[in-house]
Parts: C-alpha cells; structure tokens; sequence
C-alpha cells in the first residue's frame, strides 16, 4: 500500500466523496497543475501508445488461436486467468501509456476468454452461466484491476448478457427486476455522502446502465422484432416515480420539507409523468436533476444524451396524426412553461450572508 498520494488521487478521492465538484476539480488541476509524476505523455503519443496495445493483444489472440491453444474451453480459461493475472500485475508495475493500454487489452481479452472457457461447447452457449461467470468476475476483478475503463463496462457487460439471457428465456417481466435493482444499486451509489474513489466508474455505469435498459425495453413497444415482446412498462413507472419522489426529499432536505410549495409541485409533476409519459423520461429527468445538483458534467451529459430518445419514442407510440402530434407536443412545452415558472415562484429566496 502506497504511503502518499498523488494530487491527481487526492482530488478524485475527493470528488467521489461529493466534496468537491468535477468542475472545481478541473479548475484545481489547472491552476495550480499537477505532479511531475503525473504529466501526461502528448495526445498523439497516447493515440498511437494505445492503438500499439490493443494490437498487441489481437495479434497475441490470433497467435493463441492459430497455435491451437484455445481450441478447447479448458485451455481458454486457463489463457483467459493467465491474462487477467498479467493485466493486474501490468497496470500495478507502470501508469506509462503503453502498458496502461496494454493491461486494459489484456483484462478485456481475459474477460473474454474466460467467458468462452466457462461456455459448453463452441456451437451451444448457456447465457445463464454466463451471466453468473460475468457476475463472479466483476466481483472479483474491480477491486484488484484498477482501471476506470474496465471498472465502466465489466457491470454494462454483466447486463447486456442478463437481458439476453431473459430474451433467450422470453421472462421479460424479468426486464422491471433487472430495473430495480439498477434503480437502487445506483440510488444507493450516488446519496452516499462520503463515497470512495473506486466506486465512481461503477456510478456511471448505472446511471448509463439504467436508461440503456428502459431504452431497449422502449424498443419492444414498436413492433419491429421478429419475437413478441410482453414487456410491461408500468412497474417500472411505479417504481421510479417513487424513486425520483423520494431523490426530490432528500436533495431537499428530508420529510420536514415535504410542506414546500415547490417540492409539492414537483411530487404532482413526477406523479403525473409517471403515468402520462414513458418511465425513460423520469429516469433522464433524475439524471438531470443529480448532475444540476452534485455539479456532475458527465450525469447531466447521459441526460441530455438518453432524454430525446425517449422523448421521440414517446410521441411515436401515441399513434396519432402529425397535425395532433405537433398539438401534444406545443401543449406539453406550456405545460412545462408553467412549471418552470411556478417553481421559480415558490422556490424560496438563498439567504445572503
């Protein structure tokens, strides 16, 4: 264990505990610059070091395969830990560039291979045990490989193989479950007052992870898809109106503030979304309302990202003509007109010291 950190550390420490700001953070690093240590090679440099790595290890697959060294699942676990392994033991050693990239290819194609290695056979695939092997490597790989990349996309991938795991086993009802537990597993992530460090990329990765989800379970409302999708939309608006309500309490100070005009107005505003409107546009509204208040650059980025998906998709299930469509749509700007005016109306005034 390290005796010292760096300023670079530090101050993400600090910005994954909600002390300071992604923005002050930026205007800390440059201002007052970083360690000598930590001066980062030019960018092109950094572009060729990374696509050197990457190479390297498609190259170092395509030498495995044609040596016929992963021919059997056996052999392809075994590569596939050996990778990992090696991956851990690179990304401790050095912070170059190269090597950076080099252990990130490495995890990844490690990841795979292990996937592989636990599959049945070549031609059959269980994405049950998939899922559970994504699940155990997850657990196991985020807290020894210390890469915000890979600490992103290992639980994404975890997900993408149980959704097509209940597609696989036409359990879409089990679509709300897998919402839930994005709903809470991000809810609890993100109201930790001091979170650590390490569970910042996991943030991201629920709040990317959620609306993703609800997009795709959006998708199977258009009768586009050769399998009939049964996926029910309203448990997951029932549950995510209460979430967004219960997220406007505690950003507002707890029950004691539930008497506020404003917070009343917001509570009725939610409710009325959750049952006119798709449970997408309440989780980018959620999204919005976090990044506004942790001053999260990226949260707010996944909003503006995912919230006119949903709203297109919205009006395109109404089923209606353009000319109502254009109606419904100049209705709902008032509406929201109104709103943002009422709010600003009874929202009370900052007290100047």
């Amino acid at each position: 264990m390290k005796d010292s950190m760096t300023v670079g550390e530090l101050l993400e420490h600090l910005q994954g505990c909600s002390i300071i700001s992604q923005e002050q953070m930026d205007t800390i690093l440059n201002k007052y610059g970083t360690d000598e240590s930590e001066i980062k090679d030019p960018l092109y440099i950094r572009i060729l070091s990374g696509i050197g790595a990457w190479s390297a290890a498609i190259f170092l697959i395509m030498f495995l395969g044609l040596a016929h060294l992963i021919e059997h699942e056996s052999s392809a676990l075994i590569i596939g830990v050996m990778f990992f392994y090696g991956a851990i033991l690179v990304a401790k050693k050095s912070r170059a560039t190269f090597l950076s990239q080099f252990s990130l290819a490495l995890a990844f194609s490690g990841n795979i291979l292990i996937l592989f290695g636990a599959s049945d056979t070549y031609r059959s695939v269980s994405l049950s045990k998939l899922v559970i092997v994504q699940a155990i490597i997850c657990g196991v790989a985020y807290p020894l490989f210390r890469n915000n990349i890979y600490r992103y996309l290992s639980p994404i991938a975890l997900v993408i193989l149980a959704t097509a795991w209940i597609i696989e086993k036409q359990a879409f009802y089990s679509m709300n479950v897998l919402v839930t537990a994005e709903m809470i597993l991000f809810g609890e992530l993100i109201l930790q007052r001091k979170r650590h460090a390490e569970l910042v990329p996991l943030v991201y990765s629920a709040a990317t992870m959620l609306p993703a989800t609800l997009l795709f379970m959006n998708l199977t409302q258009i009768h586009l898809w050769k399998i009939k999708f049964q996926v029910p939309l309203w448990p997951s608006s029932v549950l995510l109106s209460a979430g967004l309500i219960y997220l406007f309490i505690n950003l507002a100070g707890g029950l004691n503030r539930l008497r506020e005009p404003w917070l009343i107005l917001a509570t009725c505003s939610t409710i009325l979304l959750g049952i006119f409107t798709t449970p997408g546009i309440l989780v980018a509204i959620g999204l919005l309302v976090i990044g506004y208040a942790y001053g999260d650059r990226l949260l707010s980025g996944i909003s503006y990202i995912f919230l006119p998906c949903f709203l297109v998709l919205f009006y395109y299930a109404l089923n209606v003509n353009l000319a109502y469509e254009s109606y419904v749509l100049a209705g709902s700007g008032f509406i929201l007109l109104i709103l943002w005016w009422l709010t600003n109306y009874f929202q009370p005034e900052k007290e100047v010291i």
